[in-house]
């Protein structure tokens, strides 16, 4: 976190998501030849793992969402660093690792590189420039941006995911000879779409200023969205200190709805894509338990235009894509909340000497 410390707007955090359409196009072109030499090499794994905690643990998955789709093929499976460093599947040489962290210093995906390396394993860490990487051994690093100067990470999520991006394409052109993704897309196109989703900003924040006071904020949305969800729940909880829950469409709708309110609101992040249509469902009961909906989606889910309390419309791109044009109204919603709050959404809360005392006591 930066040592220039800021009481009002705009705080890092606010500048940090203006500068993501830039950021998305920095990150792509300034690592291709390092991406095409890595590609090359975890083209012929047979298995690829993305490894990160927190922000870069849902930077992972978008990562999973990505391979699947431009990667050739290649089996990939997004892990918790937790999880992969203590409980994960034996992995062999003829596997891959890649770890995400922002600032390169993460006790657990720092111990998950260490632990694919001893078993012989291609890895590759993805941070942010000028981070802590030089104490990391691994096969390549990639960088994406500058550090953060909020705690609430915001532009380093989109510099990682924008390498993934490119990774994925050329994974999937060096295994299957043909390219599914092309640089102007991903140098011009999205960073367009990203600007535009920008501009929803005045519309955010007169909802913010309408919704802050509600009891709980659901998330919700579908496959990569579902990652949308979890993120700016993250977010939230950050920057605001306000109750909210991230989850995929279904898992809340096998019990955690049971324990809603009329007083919350429902944040349904629903682009085209398989997930479209049940999410759409979930309106009808949001309306019969009289709670607020606020639809983040393309201009495709035409019957919550209506149905929903508030509806806020991005750029139409691929899934997973979306996952990031949806995002970006949702973090100035979050930065929003937390100047209605009044609280510093670059801070961490260690502003509170209870909670500087309890973050000096552990090792993230």
């Amino acid at each position: 976190m930066s040592t220039e410390q800021r009481v009002k707007h705009p705080f890092h955090i606010y500048e940090a998501i203006l500068e993501q359409p830039q950021a998305f196009a920095h990150a792509a072109r300034c690592n291709e030849r390092l991406i095409d030499e890595c590609a090359a090499r975890i083209a012929s794994c047979e298995r690829l793992f993305t490894v990160g905690i927190g922000t870069s643990h849902y930077a992972a998955q978008v990562g999973e969402h990505l391979m699947r789709l431009y990667g050739g093929e290649l089996f990939t499976q997004a892990v918790h660093s937790f999880d992969f460093a203590l409980y994960g599947l034996r992995i062999t040489p003829r596997d891959c690792v890649i770890g995400i962290s922002h600032r390169g210093n993460k006790l657990y995906t720092v111990e998950s590189l260490k632990h694919a390396r001893e078993a012989g394993c291609y890895t590759v860490f993805i941070t942010g420039e000028g981070g802590a990487n030089e104490a990391v051994q691994t096969d390549i690093t990639l960088t994406t941006v500058a550090q953060d100067k909020s705690s609430a990470h915001t532009v380093s999520y989109i510099g990682a995911i924008s390498v993934l991006s490119a990774l994925a394409e050329r994974i999937g052109y060096h295994r299957t000879g043909a390219s599914f993704l092309t640089k102007n897309f991903l140098h011009h196109e999205l960073p367009e779409a990203l600007l535009t989703a920008l501009e929803t900003e005045n519309e955010i924040a007169l909802l913010a200023h309408e919704y802050v006071n509600r009891r709980r904020i659901w998330l919700v949305g579908g496959g990569p969205n579902a990652v949308t969800a979890h993120e700016i729940a993250l977010k939230i909880k950050e920057t605001s200190y306000l109750q909210a829950e991230g989850m995929s469409i279904e898992t809340i709708l096998h019990g955690p709805f049971q324990c809603a309110e009329a007083e919350d609101l429902f944040v349904l992040i629903a682009p085209a894509g398989a997930a479209q249509g049940r999410v759409i469902e979930l309106v009808g009961l949001i309306q019969e338990i009289g709670a607020a909906s606020l639809v983040i989606s393309d201009g495709t889910a035409e019957s919550l235009q209506t149905d929903a309390t508030s509806w806020v419309a991005v750029p139409k791109v691929p899934e997973p894509f979306c996952s990031i044009t949806c995002l970006v109204p949702l973090q100035l919603f979050t930065y929003y909340l937390a100047l209605e709050r009044g609280t510093n959404p670059d801070g961490f809360r260690l502003e509170d000497p209870r909670f500087a005392r309890a973050r000096s006591l552990i090792r993230l």
